[in-house]
């Protein structure tokens, strides 16, 4: 690489990057100052998935797993359920992404069981719930219509699913259903998914809060060059949240700009609030998408929370608002700012190269590793 070109840069980007934060965004129009210092006597339970894979020139041998834990207000964590999947994956075609999916919809499992067998206040799902509802449409097939597939396997993978938590035997039940059809196999995975996030939604969805530490949403200053969550940690300090933007809300504004484009003649100005109605638009299809199979949604609340000063801008998704005391709670179980119970889900469950080796060794598996995707996955730090 000839460093020449970056040094003939490095003043252009180092500007470009210095205007990003000169931009004139008033933060004071909803952010709130606060202590956090009023906690209640809560119990969070939270969770993290892992997922690994070698890539074999016939199969893609994975392992998926997936752990949660307890944290009362002012007490130790404590384990509550972990789970692991191995399996060969097949067909063998969009492996990542798939075993990715594999991976959620452990974790929901995982969140469904220690609901249902712990006493948990609130459930902290590394990542947004935002994420987590578009996840839902992320994985289909042009060539398979998925209200189809869910139509037809819905009752099958329902009571596998109830059979898994009742049990404790979490696994991924759709790589056990016999289909030949590649692109029919591959969205009855997106089905399981769905099932199992509407299950948690449709029992539990009051206790469910999601934790992200990075977000590219814009619905706060949409006309900005960073995200939402950058111009907070950028312009703030002390601890404090952002009021909450629901989807009743972006509905709400949905309308606004219809009436304002319909009323606009100036044409630059009339594509400019088209652009900003269809990037809503957006959003709202994706919260709203998973009512299609079953009515399980009717809110979604977002919004940005510092619990310490100087920390960490965290992304805060619910589907009740939260208020100060829960977010002081959370402030109670977290450790620089960040809930240690997820910090603790995510150092425990990970699926490291040897720990897959050694389950390929013990299998007895003597197929030639595929060499290319090795070196692309390397190279893509995958």
């Amino acid at each position: 690489m000839d460093l020449s070109i970056i040094l003939k840069k490095k003043e252009i980007i180092k500007k470009k990057i210095e205007e990003l934060g000169n931009k004139n965004l008033n933060v004071n129009d909803y952010w709130v100052e606060c202590d956090f210092d009023n906690p209640e006597d809560l119990i969070f339970g939270g969770g993290d998935g892992s997922f690994n894979n070698i890539d074999y020139i016939s199969y893609s041998l994975y392992m998926v797993g997936s752990i949660s834990y307890l944290h009362k207000v002012g007490e130790k964590i404590e384990k509550a359920k972990s789970s692991y999947d191995i399996d060969i994956i097949q067909p063998y075609v969009s492996v990542r992404d798939r075993l990715r999916l594999y991976m959620l919809t452990m974790e929901l499992k995982t969140a469904l069981w220690t609901l249902e067998n712990k006493n948990v206040d609130y459930y902290l799902v590394d990542g947004s719930l935002y994420s987590l509802l578009i996840q839902t449409h992320t994985y289909g097939s042009k060539y398979v219509d998925v209200e189809e597939i869910y139509e037809e396997y819905s009752k099958e993978i329902k009571n596998s699913i109830e059979e898994e938590i009742k049990s404790g035997n979490i696994c991924i039940a759709s790589n056990n259903i016999e289909i030949e059809d590649k692109n029919e196999k591959i969205v009855v995975e997106q089905v399981e998914y769905i099932i199992t996030l509407l299950k948690l939604l449709k029992k539990h969805k009051d206790k469910l809060i999601g934790i992200s530490k990075t977000s590219k949403m814009n619905i706060y200053f949409k006309n900005a060059l960073m995200p939402d969550i950058a111009v907070f940690s950028k312009n703030t300090k002390n601890s404090g949240y952002s009021t909450p933007i629901s989807l009743k809300m972006l509905k709400e504004e949905m309308e606004k700009l219809k009436e304002k484009i319909d009323n606009e003649d100036n044409k630059n100005k009339k594509d400019e609030l088209k652009r900003e109605y269809n990037y809503i638009r957006g959003i709202v299809h994706n919260i709203e998408y998973i009512n299609r199979f079953e009515h399980a949604l009717d809110n979604l609340y977002l919004q940005f929370v510092r619990l310490e000063n100087n920390k960490g801008i965290l992304g805060i998704s619910s589907l009740k608002p939260i208020d100060e005391q829960v977010l002081s709670s959370l402030k109670e179980i977290s450790v620089n700012g960040y809930p240690y119970i997820l910090k603790k889900s995510h150092e425990t469950v990970e699926i490291t190269d040897d720990k897959l080796e050694m389950c390929a060794k013990i299998l007895n598996i003597n197929e030639p590793i595929d060499r290319y995707l090795l070196k692309k996955q390397k190279r893509m730090d995958l």
